[in-house]
């Protein structure tokens, strides 16, 4: 209902607006007793004027049904940290595409939280925007009062009336611990966002077109260093982010020199296989309208290769190192992102990264510069056409990386997807057909890559899914992308069985099997898996999981890491059989644990991991979060290095202990400090060395083509030491201060030869070592 006089944003919902506008209520229960009435009563209503939208939302308690009492969990955390706490969120589908919806939500303590749903069910947070909203609570229960510009949404200015879809959530961590929606999708129907029901009554909307300036300046001082030079003193960035809002279906999106200034560091992980890590996005011009480049199935836009990290130069004798960027600098970057009228959408971006260098002093002592990195030019488009309310569509998109020089590198990805849901949506048809071509200007290589995917979910709780994938041994959209192999034939199968129903102590229980093959272009099976999981949850809100299963005798075609060879060389992997076994207690608990334990049987011992993962919340502002996990290898079989020209492989032996601790303070939902620390050790040696003789046949000993004087090492050791301190102030909406500090310290010295562990005295050193510490202040403010 249009308003007729001022909202208050208050929480009380005090207004006669408020009064007089139709409510959405009979909520349906979601969790733990899908299908359900509700038990706790909601009361949902939604006014609006030219430029916002209010939600208004009542939460009752009925005592009764709280075990005597009226508990609301109120947890006090920074904005978008997710919580065990009574949580109210409003989703609202406005251009009613059936697969794209903002969500906006609010704590019993008044914490924020918002995100975008993808792609009908693929819900992120890392989406930002300013908004208002307040709280109250009494003895009945708590009020939400939220008021959304309309210009942070996407609209179309149509003169008659507008339909969205919307949805309503609440959450309650109480004696109930119920999770209730205004519309649960019923079992065996698939899909989110393409099921909402209908908002109507929004009639000649015409919002302000949306207006946004951050600019942001940043100061860091590093006055201790790690590195073989001195890199230490001050160093100052500026840059801006700007949005504007265009007709109410499109935005342009503007940064120019962003950075990771405000955000955590990203963990340290030991990576000893063949699979690069995966870092998230943290920078919020790649975070805005990230949905709309996603394609269906593999991730063509990994947004992380712009701006990427460096490392050092190698040096010719008697070179030394000056100075060099930790990462490339992104010069500027622009973003068009559009939702028209007929269901097509249309994103368009482009960014340029400068060229990076090192400073080197040669053997004569004259310094020269070397190029890290050139520059670099990137642009995606993506296009996607809507096909019916249930959101199938077709879409195309294309990107393209060029780097300057006569030798520069040229990459290109073009793809075709679609998704086609069935009319009760509980059948689903999704594929993906993608062709790149990369490397220098002239020497290119072209490849393609097929997926095809169906997925069937059934009334009675069985569920279907099956995947086929055939990618080419020149396959390679990692210039912009992330794709963890190429060059494979794999099909994939797997049958579910869930019961939403309480037996006993037990309660919402769940049952799998499937099976995965992949082979590469050559024949050669390098996968062939069988695995099965169950889980169940208890009436006092305990989880339980576990399962198991058996990787076949396979050829593992990158193990040896041939991969620049004319033809691969395959090492023979024995069958491996495996189990895990995990429980949890429940959340709305002060201390919460997660205990996982994972085992799998090898040709040289056991590998075993295990974590242990808690949670403690003393007060409703302070949260203490430790994890810890244990890894020991006793013997797999993996490769230890190639010299000349014969792979060496041993049995290797490892023993890891990453430990990570979290503290979080909030003094209030604008004011947060946060401390993040993690210890990481590890240790492993080879035994049992052998060398490459031909895909059948592995020989003992060193090669005999091995210079003298030249055995490989096998033992190795890692420790590091990462801290993260950050005070997150946001002064007005939108308009934040940071003060930063972070300090790391790591080794590669060799702790024994025996891949042991003692973590106490493994760790101790790490605070006498040369570290990198630095403070930085960064203050970014909205202009509107």
């Amino acid at each position: 209902m249009r308003i007729r006089g001022p909202i208050r944003i208050d929480g009380r919902l005090q207004e006669p607006d408020w009064r007089l506008a139709p409510a959405a209520t009979s909520f349906t229960e979601e969790w733990p007793d899908r299908g359900r009435p509700a038990r706790q009563v909601t009361d949902v209503s939604v006014l609006y004027d030219d430029r916002y939208l209010y939600v208004g939302a009542r939460m009752h308690h009925d005592p009764a049904l709280d075990g005597g009492r009226t508990t609301i969990v109120r947890r006090l955390h920074r904005r978008d940290q997710d919580s065990q706490s009574d949580w109210f969120s409003v989703a609202l589908d406005t251009t009613h595409d059936h697969r794209t919806a903002v969500v906006f939500e609010v704590n019993a303590a008044g914490v924020q939280r918002d995100g975008i749903i993808a792609n009908d069910t693929d819900y992120d947070t890392s989406w930002d925007g300013v908004w208002e909203s307040a709280v109250t609570r009494d003895a009945g229960g708590w009020t939400a009062e939220l008021k959304i510009p309309l210009s942070l949404l996407r609209i179309r200015e149509d003169e008659g009336p507008q339909v969205w879809g919307v949805n309503f959530t609440r959450t309650d961590q109480g004696h109930l611990r119920e999770s209730s929606r205004w519309y649960v999708v019923p079992q065996g129907e698939g899909g989110f966002v393409s099921q909402f029901p209908l908002l109507v009554g929004l009639e000649d909307v015409h919002p302000r077109p949306r207006r946004e300036y951050v600019p942001f300046v940043s100061a860091a001082r590093k006055f201790e260093t790690a590195r073989s030079y001195d890199d230490r003193g001050w160093q100052r960035r500026a840059g801006v982010d700007a949005r504007w809002g265009l007709d109410g279906i499109g935005q342009v999106d503007l940064s120019v020199r962003p950075d990771f200034g405000q955000v955590e560091v990203d963990q340290a992980v030991l990576n000893l296989g063949t699979v690069e890590t995966f870092f998230p996005e943290k920078r919020p011009f790649f975070l805005e309208g990230a949905e709309i480049f996603r394609v269906a199935g593999p991730d063509l836009f990994y947004s992380r290769r712009i701006g990427r990290g460096l490392s050092d130069p190698d040096l010719n004798p008697g070179e030394t190192l000056v100075d060099r960027p930790d990462a490339t600098t992104l010069t500027a970057a622009a973003k068009y992102t559009a939702k028209y009228d007929g269901g097509t959408n249309v994103g368009l971006l482009g960014a340029s990264v400068e060229p990076a260098r090192a400073v080197i002093r040669d053997a004569s002592g004259q310094t020269v510069e070397r190029e890290l990195a050139p520059l670099t030019n990137y642009g995606v488009l993506r296009v996607q056409q809507m096909m019916d309310d249930r959101g199938s569509y077709l879409g195309g998109f294309t990107s393209e990386v060029h780097e300057a020089g006569p030798a520069g590198r040229v990459a290109q990805v073009q793809a075709l997807d679609g998704v086609y849901r069935s009319a009760d949506r509980s059948g689903l048809l999704e594929g993906t057909l993608s062709r790149s071509q990369a490397g220098p200007k002239e020497d290119q290589a072209q490849g393609w890559r097929g997926r095809l995917r169906v997925h069937r979910d059934w009334a009675d709780g069985w569920g279907l899914e099956a995947q086929a994938i055939d990618a080419g041994h020149d396959y390679n959209p990692n210039d912009l992308g992330y794709l963890d192999r190429a060059d494979e034939q794999k099909v994939y199968a797997g049958v579910t069985r869930r019961w939403d129903r309480t037996a006993g102590v037990f309660r919402n229980w769940a049952w799998g099997l499937d099976h995965v093959s992949a082979r590469d272009q050559a024949g050669h099976v390098f996968l062939r898996e069988f695995n099965t999981w169950g889980h169940t949850d208890f009436t006092n809100f305990m989880s339980l999981w576990g399962g198991g299963g058996v990787d076949l005798p396979a050829e593992d075609d990158r193990e040896l890491r041939t991969y620049g060879d004319p033809a691969k060389k395959y090492l023979q992997r024995p069958a491996i059989p495996y189990a895990n076994l995990g429980f949890d207690t429940a959340g709305n608990r002060p201390w919460y644990v997660r205990v996982a334990l994972n085992r799998a049987w090898r040709e040289g011992g056991p590998s075993t991991n295990s974590s242990l993962f808690q949670s403690i919340k003393p007060t409703p502002a302070l949260e203490i979060q430790l994890s810890t996990s244990l890894t020991r290898d006793e013997g797999e079989l993996t490769w230890l290095e190639t010299p000349v020209l014969t792979p060496i492989v041993g049995l290797r032996r490892l023993s890891q202990f990453n430990q990570t601790l979290r503290v979080s303070y909030a003094f209030s939902t604008n004011l947060t400090l946060q401390a993040f620390s993690q210890w990481l050790a590890a240790n492993w040696a080879f035994r049992d060395l052998q060398y490459y003789v031909d895909d059948q046949t592995l020989a003992g000993g060193l090669p005999p083509d091995l210079p003298a004087g030249t055995a490989p090492q096998t033992a190795f050791s890692y420790r590091d030491w990462n801290l993260n301190l950050i005070t997150r102030w946001a002064f007005r909406p939108g308009s934040t201060f940071f003060l930063v500090y972070t300090h790391g310290a790591s080794t590669d010295a060799l702790i024994n030869d025996r891949a042991s562990l003692s973590p106490r005295p493994d760790l101790a050193v790490l605070p006498h070592l040369p570290s990198d510490d630095v403070v930085q202040m960064k203050l970014s403010y909205l202009f509107r």
